[in-house]
């Protein structure tokens, strides 16, 4: 009987560390939409390991689109490091000078020992003229994570699929 007790108990503690590495993720996940909806630079950024990465895609790349300290691509930007991640998060809108909520969708975790890959919905709404509201872009979020040595999880690359836009 001891040996199943420790069986069970050891997939017990495997189960439950895995519910909490999701858990984690999610929260680094809720907590970038939050920081970049509210001008928390600082929190965004630290979002990201110091040498880790966000890429913008865009499916068809807008006209006047400026890449922001990032790395032009074919279809957008790629911002590396925290000094290019955070030069991107300065220059991007936020409340009160223009609301809007990124919001995350079905995501869908998988966690690996200290790594995890993420893939996500999202959708950006803004408040347009006159009191309404739009959606702004929408697109997929393709992510890299890493659990950090003070447990928290943070983006290796963060990839943003823009599908559509009404960025012009």
């Amino acid at each position: 009987m001891g040996d199943n007790t420790t069986s069970d108990v050891k997939a017990l503690t495997a189960r439950l560390d895995l519910l909490e590495a999701e858990r984690a993720v999610l929260h680094t996940l809720n907590r970038y939409g939050h920081a970049i909806d509210y001008g928390l630079e600082a929190d965004w950024v630290d979002c990201f390991l110091p040498t880790g990465a966000y890429d913008l895609r865009f499916r068809e790349k807008p006209k006047a689109y400026n890449p922001l300290q990032g790395t032009p691509t074919e279809r957008g930007a790629r911002h590396v490091g925290h000094a290019q991640i955070a030069a991107f998060v300065a220059n991007h809108t936020r409340a009160p000078g223009r609301w809007h909520k990124h919001v995350l969708v079905e995501p869908m975790i998988t966690v690996t020992g200290d790594t995890a890959r993420v893939q996500s919905y999202f959708l950006r709404v803004d408040h347009e003229d006159e009191g309404k509201a739009a959606i702004r872009s929408f697109g997929r979020y393709l992510d890299r994570m890493r659990r950090c040595a003070d447990g928290q999880w943070r983006f290796e690359e963060g990839v943003a699929e823009i599908e559509s836009t009404l960025f012009r």
